[in-house]
């Protein structure tokens, strides 16, 4: 599952030397790849239209609640399997956190789970683009009810402003899109490919709530893992209380350990956080940190040197556990989700 204004594209675009997806698909996988809902994938209602404004009133809250179960759900009656694999980057993986934590019986339908550059806790954060926003979305008000009920980066004059419209062609200047691309997406690569950036921006920044960015930063302000806030009478209002509720993360508590991926030159991700949590999920989660000098939030999906860094690793752990269930006649084939679009 994808992260936060991306979408499926994220796990094609490397290639089919490189990228997870294809590699699983080779092993035998049945692979699927998820989107979320509002970007260019995931964009159809039932009754709603993006033209309106209710239609962006969300947050990943929504994604990780509703539907992330439903697509899981989907994938399981489909291939007739009682659990899966899943990988998620950043975004992808809160929405995890906040399933297994607010829907606890789900901890049941995964096998293993990855977490790439994963985000509960934000305290530490040094993007400059999240910092910049704490004056003015930090604390619920006026202007956070206003700006919430739009997709986020998406008008056609803020696309040009910041150059994403040049860099989607391939005679602009990579290293001006290069600086743009690190600006957003966590931190300055030492193994990024420059010959991807105008297919990258041919798709991202995907569509999504605005919400959605003010909900990472009400994280970083609090310093807690909870809940949307909707200022104190929005929350009693919600939640009958002055303040929103802590996701309960006790309740993570997979029949196998989580898997963190994580760095120290991570803008997004930071190690102290993803330490925290790995502290309180105790023997539920295990860390494998990546001491490699500008590793950055990016490079867990498009690092030149991401097959041995990361997918390697993921494969594995991913084969042992299809070992050990199959030992147990548990689901003896293999079935990999990142979820909903099925990936042939």
């Amino acid at each position: 599952m994808h992260g936060f204004t991306g979408s499926s594209d994220c796990w094609v675009f490397m290639g089919p030397e490189i990228a997870l997806s294809y590699e699983l698909v080779e092993r035998g996988y049945d692979v699927w790849l998820g989107n979320s809902r509002g970007n260019p994938y995931g964009m159809r209602h039932s009754s709603m239209s993006p033209k309106e404004k209710k239609y962006w009133r969300f947050s990943w809250h929504e994604i990780g609640t509703i539907d992330l179960p439903t697509m899981m759900d989907y994938i399981l009656r489909e291939t007739g399997h009682s659990a899966l694999h899943y990988v998620g980057h950043s975004q992808g993986t809160t929405i995890m956190f906040v399933l297994l934590s607010s829907r606890p019986e789900y901890n049941h339908k995964l096998k293993t789970a990855h977490m790439l550059a994963p985000i509960a806790y934000m305290k530490n954060v040094r993007s400059e683009l999240l910092l910049d926003m704490v004056p003015l979305l930090g604390t619920y008000g006026p202007l956070t009810a206003a700006l919430g009920d739009e997709p986020f980066m998406q008008q056609k004059f803020l696309q040009q402003m910041l150059g994403f419209e040049k860099c989607r062609n391939p005679d602009a200047d990579m290293k001006m899109c290069t600086y743009i691309l690190f600006s957003i997406y966590g931190g300055a690569s030492g193994y990024f490919n420059e010959s991807i950036i105008p297919e990258f921006f041919a798709t991202h920044p995907a569509s999504c709530s605005t919400h959605q960015a003010i909900h990472f930063v009400q994280l970083h302000v609090s310093g807690h893992f909870r809940q949307y806030d909707f200022g104190p009478k929005g929350n009693q209002k919600r939640y009958n209380r002055s303040t929103p509720p802590d996701y309960e993360v006790s309740n993570i508590q997979p029949r196998f350990p989580l898997h963190f991926y994580y760095s120290n030159f991570d803008e997004l991700s930071s190690k102290k956080d993803v330490e925290k949590l790995s502290e309180l999920l105790g023997n539920n989660s295990i860390n494998h940190f990546i001491d490699l000098k500008r590793f950055v939030h990016l490079d867990f999906l498009a690092a030149t040197n991401v097959k041995e860094v990361i997918n390697r690793g993921v494969i594995e752990r991913m084969d042992e556990v299809e070992l050990a269930l199959k030992g147990r006649n548990d689901d003896s084939w293999l079935v990999v989700i990142v979820n909903y679009n099925k990936f042939e």
